[in-house]
């Protein structure tokens, strides 16, 4: 009988959600590519939720990881851009990975959730520099997040057909936001 770990098990649901998508997250197809039978997964998760669950926890600390390496030692806008930059890489580089971590269903009291808060705490950091009041720091997390995912999904699914610039179209989107910002 193979051998296999839970992390095993993670790392193949999270291919096949890169590949094709949280739907297509099966028990069977997880078993099948690892080689052995569906019933053999029940020793290390209880189900498909459970294993999706499991699977949005690294999906999350993988899209933690991204943005604090991308922010590393630039500040203030610098780091917003930066930041900004590999939120929508992470999107087309793991689509199936970002799909996942907006299903909150699937993260919410869990520790997936406290990996959540390390990004908006991020965030805030940064835009403490800028002195914007704590009131507002949610308010345009939000903005930002909601630009990001509009315009990172669309990129992803090959949406901008015209010939302008898509790196430039998505800088001017930025700097607008970033415009409302103190000095």
């Amino acid at each position: 009988m193979k051998k296999i770990t839970k992390q095993e098990i993670i790392e193949v649901a999270i291919l096949i959600l890169d590949e094709r998508g949280v739907d297509d997250v099966s028990l069977k197809e997880v078993a099948e590519i690892l080689g052995i039978k569906t019933p053999s997964l029940y020793n290390h998760i209880k189900n498909r939720e459970n294993l999706l669950a499991l699977a949005a926890y690294d999906s999350l600390e993988n899209f933690y990881q991204a943005l604090l390496l991308a922010s590393v030692g630039v500040e203030k806008k610098e780091a917003l851009l930066a930041m900004a930059g590999a939120y929508r890489q992470f999107v087309v580089d793991f689509p199936g990975q970002y799909e996942l971590i907006q299903k909150q269903v699937y993260w919410e009291n869990t520790e997936a959730e406290k990996i959540s808060n390390q990004v908006i705490n991020l965030l805030q950091k940064i835009l403490a520099s800028f002195d914007l009041p704590k009131g507002e720091q949610i308010h345009f997390i939000r903005l930002v997040r909601s630009y990001l995912h509009g315009f990172s999904s669309l990129t992803g699914k090959k949406s901008f057909q015209l010939h302008q610039d898509i790196e430039e179209s998505f800088i001017y989107g930025l700097n607008i936001i970033f415009s409302v910002l103190p000095e």
